[in-house]
């Protein structure tokens, strides 16, 4: 019988009553390992929710998430915050549909990230294993490139590599070749599926593409807030074939050594993109100053939790929002000082930026000993706006914050960004329409969203 790697069942997490729900309504499914899972459905069906929960990113309702460790783990019951970002970091893989190579690293540099940030040096085995990724990509001859010189297909494909790079024994993939052309999508989603296959990796992407879904083991549709299982697909993904020259095997695929990988690999989602010092030599020839830098983009990316937990009307016209901030290395002193926020509404296909502003006592360096809130203003938001929820404001919040080891470093500290995503009502309401979601109980002021 095939090993699972991670069941889920009867998840909930919906806005509204029953009678008109948005969101995921029951969702049951289990994933085994090495398959490849294909979620579709129409855009706003809750995909991008259900994932959240699987990943671990956002809570559900009800329902239950296990993951297959050295023990089944329950992600909500079984695991706190920070235990669910390291998991993220190794045994869960993440693919956005955005590009999230760091530009000022080389092609190799990218791929060699994961290992970097979980405290590994680059020893030969490791340096191996980034080539051999890299080769499977077919992306040997661009490694001393950088990021921001690589194509949109190479960049991909570069993505690809660098979630394989601590051989995950889950990756989810959110549109991996969007707004790419039809050849470059079907190269991608080629060596996507079949290095999947090949390292023992099971493979959950989320796609409009049938032909992409075709080639999975398994399709599963999410059709009004219901998850369900289609017939097998009619054409499988073992039928796909690499380019010429890449081998099928990879360099380490022990099952069992991917479930003791919890406290390893790169911290994704939709979370980060920071700001980084190059490094250009092994570690046996890096300065102190590199050496530091690295140390801090670690802790930067996967030591620091941020979450939107509320808002609040100041006025008629403004709003406060707050996000709690978390050191999730106790033994390591972290300081935050908030940088720039910015904010976007959704009008039509496009975000539109306006004004916002962090709180007179956010303004300063702030150590992390405990949970910490930071507050911002909303000002000045948009009369019109595209309502994907009746009576509401699609809105993106980012934040930039610097991230040191002491008050007053010595080396330049490392920039991180996070964006919010949430439903606010505007600051004029049309009570019609938000009657049109039918609430059970008085309407919410926002509905927070996981990362899209």
């Amino acid at each position: 019988m095939t090993e699972w790697v991670l069941q889920a069942s009867g998840l909930q997490r919906f806005y509204g009553p029953s009678s008109a729900p948005v969101g995921v309504i029951d969702a049951t499914t289990q994933i085994c390992a090495a398959e490849s899972v294909a979620v579709v459905g129409r855009s706003g069906s809750g995909k991008s929710t259900l994932i959240g929960m699987l990943a671990g990113l956002c809570e559900p309702q009800a329902g239950q998430v296990l993951m297959m460790l050295d023990r089944p783990t329950d992600l909500w019951a079984d695991l706190n915050t920070g235990d669910r970002c390291r998991l993220r970091r190794g045994p869960i893989g993440l693919i956005s549909q955005f590009t999230s190579l760091l530009p000022s690293l080389t092609t190799l540099e990218n791929v060699l990230l994961p290992a970097r940030l979980a405290g590994q040096s680059n020893d030969a085995a490791l340096l191996t294993t980034a080539r051999y990724w890299l080769n499977a990509v077919s992306l040997s001859h661009r490694q001393d490139a950088f990021a921001c010189h690589l194509s949109g297909g190479e960049q991909r494909r570069a993505i690809v590599a660098r979630a394989l790079m601590m051989t995950p024994s889950l990756l989810f993939a959110d549109e991996p070749t969007s707004n790419l052309d039809a050849e470059s999508q079907a190269e991608v989603s080629s060596l996507l599926l079949q290095l999947c296959k090949s390292s023992g990796t099971a493979l959950v992407i989320v796609t409009h593409s049938d032909s992409l879904a075709d080639c999975c083991d398994r399709r599963l549709t999410l059709q009004q807030g219901i998850l369900r299982e289609a017939q097998e697909s009619a054409e499988r993904s073992s039928n796909l074939q690499l380019p010429t020259g890449i081998s099928q095997e990879p360099p380490v695929a022990n099952p069992q050594r991917r479930r003791l990988l919890i406290a390893t690999g790169l911290a994704l989602g939709s979370l980060v993109i920071g700001v980084v010092q190059k490094s250009r030599q092994h570690q046996q020839n890096r300065s102190e100053r590199q050496l530091h830098d690295e140390r801090m983009k670690g802790l930067a990316f996967s030591g620091l939790s941020a979450e939107l937990t509320h808002i609040e009307r100041d006025n008629a016209t403004t709003y406060c929002v707050t996000i709690v901030v978390e050191n999730l290395q106790q033994d390591q002193s972290l300081f935050l000082l908030p940088l720039d926020v910015q904010v976007y509404v959704q009008q039509e296909s496009r975000w539109q930026p306006f004004n916002a502003t962090w709180n007179d006592r956010n303004r300063g360096v702030m150590e992390l000993q405990h949970p910490e809130q930071l507050q911002l203003q909303l000002l000045e938001l948009p009369a019109s706006f595209t309502e994907l929820v009746p009576g509401y404001m699609h809105m993106r919040i980012d934040v930039t914050y610097a991230i040191a080891d002491q008050p007053d470093p010595r080396i330049p500290p490392v920039e991180r960004r996070d964006s919010f995503f949430v439903y606010l009502q505007p600051p004029n309401p049309d009570v019609e329409k938000i009657a049109l979601n039918n609430f059970p109980e008085k309407a919410p002021l926002f509905i927070p969203m996981p990362p899209h």
